[in-house]
């Protein structure tokens, strides 16, 4: 069929375009008709960051062996130096010693009494005294409040009592939550409103209470205490943040919660339903990004808008319908976890996995506020350590750290298989092409632009008037086409060596008055998804 015309005799005429690569990422919070050329209506395992859409790191294992169920915590200690840090993992059976990488028969430092409940889903927090030497604090939800000391290199077990390595005033078995506030460590009992608090400065000693219960309109167990700043330092001006299952965020202010005069509720805010676990706030740079129901709010816009429901002071605004709808269907499942990577400048959100779909989760690029989608990774928990990403899956006995261009790089290939390749796949946002609305278009080619060490495979076609289908079946590999960036900027400062542009163009068909492209590919090199070149037909009105 020809393209529609409406006078006769009217010359069809071809145009190039270029559609840059959605830089600003997801925007699913827009009409499909009004989304600016560099967003996009979905992008998986490509993200969106400054110069580009990226190919995501891929990942290699890092240790395996444990005994007694999949790893549930990612424990972290960073000390003086690099030599001094360590990297645990906790599970039911209790916590193993993984520091060293290949490692497939860990230690068990610590042995858990009990399996049940939330066994092995921790808390944990580093700790520095006056005399500058260093500790790791660690609870969970079953078996209480642990300790590691880095110049021995031992754990105790906390009890209840007067004495060294026990807690006066409440039995320390009942501890799920530890984190410091003002040079204090504080404790959540699990299942209360109850928190409890040691003098400045020391992990054991008597434990003082404070009920934030009086405080929780919606009421509910406090589920997790966070410090938060309006400076980005560690100042006077200092928070205590606690937050409530029912979703009732409680903001204190002050020195010391022993003096009623120097410690008092400043505000109260509720952000609807929370997630299971405790993992859903995270503190950065001074900010703290709790996950709702509604979304990733962060604490800095509470102060100015006093409607929490507002959809604008959400961070997850552009990715609400996507996020909202995993968060919908399950909220009280496991695997929910939130954290931020300083070296990459990303936040994470993780979700638990769903039956017959990927587990997805969603990442906010800082440099430009964008947002993508990872899936197929299966994540149980992930931390930060040494300035790298380690998870843990959430089937398997197995540990990662995120790493390479490929996924599946296990320490024994012949047992678990071979490498293979990312795939990813992005559908740009609808335009008209600088032509009337109005205007039937009929692309013929589409060329894009990548920059790769290597050629990756990827199928490309032109979606018309609003099909947000994805493309399926296996891409192909495509031809390298002009060569090697060989300038300073390029070659040394900004991609390193051996980065090739590559634009192969496709033929595409259909007919239609807006105009996207779809694309699906594969790589086992690092890839930069730059920009679309498209050649289309012009043909006449609606």
């Amino acid at each position: 069929m020809g393209l529609p015309n409406t006078r006769r005799g009217q010359r069809q005429s071809s145009t190039a375009a270029t559609i840059p690569a959605a830089i600003m990422g997801i925007n699913a919070s827009q009409a499909l008709a009004s989304m600016a050329p560099d967003e996009c209506i979905y992008s998986y395992n490509l993200l969106a960051q400054d110069l580009g859409m990226v190919v995501r790191e891929g990942y290699v294992e890092w240790a395996n062996g444990w005994t007694g169920g999949v790893a549930k915590t990612v424990i972290t200690f960073e000390g003086n130096s690099a030599a001094d840090d360590k990297l645990f993992i906790a599970n039911d059976a209790g916590i193993w010693d993984v520091t060293t990488e290949g490692t497939t028969a860990p230690t068990q430092v610590v042995t858990f009494p009990s399996t049940a409940g939330n066994a092995g889903i921790c808390s944990f927090v580093n700790f520095s005294n006056d005399g500058n030497a260093r500790f790791l604090l660690v609870c969970d939800g079953e078996n209480g409040y642990y300790r590691w000391t880095q110049s021995t290199n031992t754990w105790v077990k906390y009890t209840i009592g007067a004495g060294a390595n026990q807690i006066a005033g409440v039995d320390p078995a009942l501890f799920d939550f530890v984190m410091i506030w003002k040079e204090r460590v504080w404790f959540i009992q699990k299942s209360s409103a109850n928190a409890w608090y040691l003098d400045a400065g020391v992990f054991e000693g008597t434990a003082v209470k404070f009920n934030f219960g009086v405080q929780f309109r919606f009421g509910g167990a406090l589920k997790s205490l966070h410090n938060w700043t309006l400076d980005g330092g560690s100042g006077i001006d200092d928070h205590l943040v606690a937050i409530s299952a029912a979703g009732d965020v409680i903001v204190y202010q002050g020195t010391d919660p022993t003096d009623a005069t120097k410690f008092g509720l400043i505000g109260s805010w509720h952000v609807g339903q929370l997630p299971a676990g405790n993992r859903i706030a995270s503190e950065f740079s001074g900010e703290l990004y709790i996950l709702s129901i509604q979304g990733i709010l962060p604490m800095s816009a509470v102060l100015t808008s006093a409607n929490t429901t507002d959809a604008d002071i959400y961070l997850t605004a552009n990715i609400s319908p996507y996020i909202r709808t995993v968060l919908t269907e399950e909220i009280n499942s496991f695997g929910w976890h939130i954290h931020v990577h300083p070296k990459e400048g990303v936040l994470y959100v993780n979700s638990p996995p769903r039956e017959s779909y990927d587990q997805l989760a969603f990442t906010l690029y800082f440099g430009n506020k964008a947002w993508s989608m990872v899936r197929g990774l299966d994540k149980a928990h992930t931390g930060n350590w040494q300035g790298e990403i380690f998870w843990t899956d959430i089937t398997r006995n197995k540990m990662f750290i995120q790493r390479g261009t490929v996924d599946k790089v296990y320490l024994d290939p012949n047992a678990d298989g071979q490498p293979s390749a990312i795939t990813w796949n992005v559908l740009t946002s609808y335009q008209s092409m600088g032509l009337s609305p109005a205007t039937y278009k009929r692309v013929q080619y589409i060329r894009p632009i990548f920059l790769s060490g290597g050629v990756p495979a990827f199928t490309v076609a032109a979606r018309y008037d609003f099909d947000i289908s994805e493309i399926s079946g296996s891409p192909a590999y495509g031809i390298a086409g002009s060569g090697l960036w060989d300038t300073a900027i390029w070659n040394e400062s900004v991609w390193g060596g051996g980065i090739e542009t590559t634009d192969n163009p496709r033929g595409a068909n259909g007919l239609g008055r807006h105009i996207a492209v779809a694309l699906k590919g594969v790589s086992s090199e690092a890839t930069t998804l730059a920009a679309f070149d498209i050649i289309f037909d012009e043909g006449g009105l609606m």
